[in-house]
């Protein structure tokens, strides 16, 4: 005992006298040390202040006359990098005191680039409003061994709701030849407690200079006793976990704890994150537009969906409330009702009143309504159902996506049940259950000018529906019955087909053409004759056409009238092109995508590592670059995703020679459609390189 006491005192020891500091700032002296902007630029009104300070008698804000702006990304950043080359620890210290509008809506967060501003890491995301002056210790061991290290705080807000956001003093930046940092566990967990009803299956990113000794998760069940489980392996600095499924409304609760390698074995562990063990009935895209309200005598409802052939026992209704300083939630009387000809009937279980979960410091959280002790009334539901609330007393106050795409939500005026146009966040958690085997329409849907698979088309058969993808196919499984099957998309005279008859276990093929009212340009061709690229076409089918638009990596770089467009002096690199076709004012969707190499790069700029650079602007409307280097000729893939882990898009698939590239995302899905405001992640795969991350488009 006396040999580990006088280890750990020499360590502590080594620790204190090997720190040095390497940036402070008490705010006393001016801004010399830093960059201050804002997008749009004019809101840039970073200043010092002498009304709120932690030491006298300055403090830095973003806001000096009172409440920030809406629909501004302000960034102070750290003037120098910082060289952490030869540490082995680094400690960020800093006072703050912050209003930040709560829940999904504006934000605080400090990030660290490593590589002098190139990519960025969050490594802290702050809300809430009432925070007063505090001390904030932040590790930067996962930045040690980099000798251009920046840091920033970034605040970035939306339109409708403003308040004072944040002061900042005293920042001071410390290094030491001694490990006795955590490791940094980068792992954002699911949202509004999306769970599965499998093994629940998720990956980390753990970093520190002396390496990985031990990962673990660290979960309860039910709140009941911890249990620890390790990883059950990793690559590189990618860590996989695995919570075994327990039991269907089972909430989770879980953390991963991390074990340096270095001789203090430096502990760290991540927010606790959660999640409900079911099937999630999903009808929203998560981002929040805007927060509606429902007075006495008024109500809420959306639509949850019983898949084809199924049956399904509900246990866990989420909604998902909001307020703020100048909005509090009455109680909701919450409900389950029956299908009535697509509005809500019958109530399925006895009314009962619930208090929503929101408060100031987290302004729009899902409220938990745990329904697994109404199983006699709620397991094995058949058909559509609805969940949803009523408003006896005061005011109810909710969040929305608007306007919305799912047309599941509903609003009672007191009298009758009306569909709205927005996407109201209430969910469901459900066990699904075989019922009467469904049958399946599938085919394919193509162009009746040109023979070619249409994507995007949607293809109904009474309540069931499915989305064409970029073969034309589409599937659905409908109960045995006798369907309408009709198909429509922008541009394209509307198909239908009467009488399909399917039967249980029955597979019917309706295959169907769609005449397209604005063809686009086809068979696009290119020849590379340096240093021009020559790009040729032919004229679509159709009338009315009055001109071409040339795309080069999702960029319009001409808009002509012939079937040929030269372009010239290009860098090497890889390009993809793309022709469009012009009615008037109406845009075809792309021609065919060609990929050109242009040959004739300087050797010397060549990369010695592949690498995933940043996106520039971030954040961006409508598009943005992404910039990445390829050491060694790999078959490379680059892919947008949603905050669900969704594929977006696929910007790169194929193989490339050593270099360096960008590549352009326009904010636009697979389908051409444009894409809602909010948090993306791109991820770049080559050989074993693997690499992920965040972009904010905001429009």
């Amino acid at each position: 005992m006396k040999r580990v006491f006088i280890l750990v005192f020499v360590l502590a020891a080594l620790s204190m006298f090997a720190q040095t500091v390497v940036f402070e700032d008490d705010f006393e002296n001016g801004l010399a040390q830093w960059v201050l902007e804002a997008v749009p630029a004019a809101n840039n009104t970073w200043d010092l202040v002498t009304s709120q300070y932690n030491s006298p008698t300055h403090s830095l804000t973003e806001s000096p006359a009172g409440n920030y702006s809406p629909n501004v990304t302000y960034t102070a950043t750290i003037a120098s990098a910082l060289d952490f080359s030869a540490a082995m620890q680094a400690e960020l210290n800093c006072w703050m005191k912050y209003d930040i509008e709560g829940g999904l809506f504006d934000f605080l967060y400090i990030d660290v680039s490593p590589d002098n501003g190139s990519t960025w890491i969050n490594i802290g995301t702050y809300y809430g409003e009432g925070n007063d002056w505090a001390e904030y210790n932040i590790s930067l061991g996962g930045f040690v061994g980099n000798s251009q290290v920046l840091i920033r705080w970034q605040i970035v807000t939306d339109g409708g709701y403003e308040v004072n956001g944040m002061y900042l003093d005293d920042v001071v930046v410390t290094t030491s030849d001694v490990d006795n940092t955590p490791p940094l566990i980068l792992y954002d967990g699911p949202e509004f407690y999306e769970g599965t009803d499998v093994d629940f299956d998720f990956e980390a990113e753990l970093i520190d200079i002396s390496g990985i000794a031990s990962a673990d998760v660290v979960y309860t069940v039910e709140g009941g006793t911890e249990i620890t489980l390790p990883a059950t392996g990793n690559t590189g600095d990618t860590y996989y976990f695995t919570i075994p499924f327990t039991d269907y409304g089972d909430q989770i609760d879980f953390r991963i704890v991390a074990v340096d390698a270095s001789p203090a074995s430096n502990e760290g562990e991540s927010p606790i994150s959660s999640y409900i063990n079911g099937h999630h009935l999903i009808y929203d895209n998560g981002q929040v537009d805007y927060y509606i309200s429902f007075a006495a005598g008024t109500g809420a409802a959306v639509k949850m969906i019983n898949p084809a052939g199924m049956e399904l026992n509900l246990d866990f209704a989420l909604i998902r409330n909001y307020i703020d300083s100048n909005l509090t939630n009455a109680d909701m009387e919450f409900h389950v009702w029956d299908d009535n000809g697509g509005v809500p009937g019958n109530d399925l279980i006895t009314p009962f009143m619930v208090t929503p979960e929101a408060t100031l410091a987290n302004n729009s959280p899902m409220t938990r309504i745990d329904l697994r002790s109404y199983a006699a009334q709620l397991n094995d539901i058949q058909g559509d159902f609805f969940i949803g609330f009523l408003v006896p007393v005061d005011i109810v106050y909710c969040t929305e996506a608007s306007p919305g795409t799912f047309s599941h939500s509903f609003t009672w005026n007191g009298a009758s049940w009306t569909q709205d146009t927005a996407d109201f966040h209430f969910r469901s958690v459900v066990e699904l259950v075989q019922g009467l085997v469904p049958g399946t329409i599938e085919g394919t849907v193509t162009n009746v000018d040109t023979g070619l698979p249409i994507a995007g088309v949607l293809v109904s058969a009474g309540t069931y529906t499915d989305v064409t993808d970029t073969n034309g196919d589409y599937s659905m499984d409908v109960d045995p019955d006798t369907y309408t099957v009709s198909g429509a998309l922008a541009g394209y005279e509307t198909y239908e087909q009467t009488g399909v008859i399917v039967a249980s276990g029955e597979v019917v093929v309706v295959n169907f053409a769609m005449q397209h009212l604005y063809n686009p340009p086809v068979n696009l061709t290119y020849q590379f004759t340096s240093p021009n690229v020559i790009l040729q076409w032919q004229a679509p089918v159709g009338p009315g056409l009055t001109g071409f638009k040339v795309y080069r990596d999702n960029v319009l770089i001409a808009s002509i009238g012939a079937l040929l467009y030269i372009d010239s002096g290009l860098p090497s690199g890889v390009y993809e092109y793309y022709v469009t076709a012009m009615y008037g004012t109406y845009e075809s969707v792309p021609s065919n995508v060609v990929e050109v190499t242009v040959t004739g790069s300087d050797p010397t700029n060549i990369p010695l590592v592949t690498k995933l650079g940043g996106n520039y602007p971030n954040p961006f409307n409508p598009s943005t670059i992404i910039h990445y280097a390829v050491g060694d000729q790999s078959h490379v893939f680059i892919g947008v995703f949603n905050i669900k882990g969704e594929k977006v898009a696929v910007l790169r698939d194929g193989e490339q020679e050593p270099g360096n590239y960008n590549v352009t995302w326009n904010g636009r899905d697979e389908n051409g459609d444009p894409v809602s405001s909010g948090v993306y992640f791109y991820k770049m795969k080559a050989d074993k390189f693997v690499s992920t991350k965040k972009m904010i488009l905001m429009k």
